[in-house]
């Protein structure tokens, strides 16, 4: 009798065969043929394989509308440069893959779209924009990662170290020249992210860099 790992090694040797002569599958497609090709093991049966199937689509191994398998996905060379870059770079957006690897919109949105199903990359939408990480990577950092890559909050962060008093969003956004409700905007989110300390004068926010908070993260996004 075939233990369940050979009948899966079994299985996964044909799921093999039919996807290198088929663009696509449907799990009925491919049971039945399997099913065809084993009928003289009698350890194997149209259910164990359907069985098998599905486990290894619920772990996606195969995705079923793909003939990609997750132990050939990265074999295609752009593809695997895409990958190697958002495991060094994360919080990327598109347009920068599209930059980086040089090429158009629909060839950077098929690769995403591989790596995303078998669970290579995940995406998240921040403000207007879908950013890429490398799964694995933590969620609860996500943010940080893609708002510290920004120029103008490297501006403010900059400008803020530089000026070791407390200051009011005026000060900022004539230091840097920028638009004091842009200054305010990005204020708000480096206070959501906890990089800052609140002093207030009156009616008004004073804000200054919380160092500590600041270090902690500088060490996660630079360990990456």
């Amino acid at each position: 009798m075939n233990s369940p790992d050979k009948t899966e090694a079994i299985v996964f040797q044909l799921v093999e065969e039919y996807l290198s002569k088929n663009t696509f599958f449907s799990l009925e497609d491919i049971v039945i043929f399997i099913n065809n090709r084993v009928k003289m093991n009698p350890n194997i049966n149209r259910a164990g394989i359907e069985a098998i199937i599905k486990s290894l689509i619920k772990r996606r191994i195969i995705i079923p509308g793909t003939k990609l398998m997750k132990n050939n996905i990265t074999e295609n060379q752009t593809r695997k440069k895409i990958l190697n870059h958002i495991k060094k770079n994360p919080a990327i957006n598109i347009n920068e893959i599209m930059k980086h690897q040089k090429i158009g919109s629909n060839q950077a949105l098929w690769h995403l779209s591989a790596l995303e199903k078998f669970q290579f990359i995940r995406s998240k939408k921040i403000g207007n924009r879908k950013i890429f990480f490398a799964c694995g990577s933590n969620p609860e950092f996500d943010e940080i990662y893609y708002y510290l890559k920004i120029e103008i909050v490297q501006e403010i962060i900059q400008f803020m170290e530089n000026n070791k008093n407390a200051l009011k969003v005026t000060d900022i956004a004539d230091g840097l020249k920028k638009n004091h409700n842009t200054v305010k905007k990005y204020l708000d989110i480096m206070d959501d992210l906890k990089l800052l300390k609140i002093e207030k004068e009156k009616t008004r926010n004073l804000y200054k860099i919380d160092q500590k908070r600041y270090s902690e993260v500088l060490k996660i996004v630079k360990k990456g």
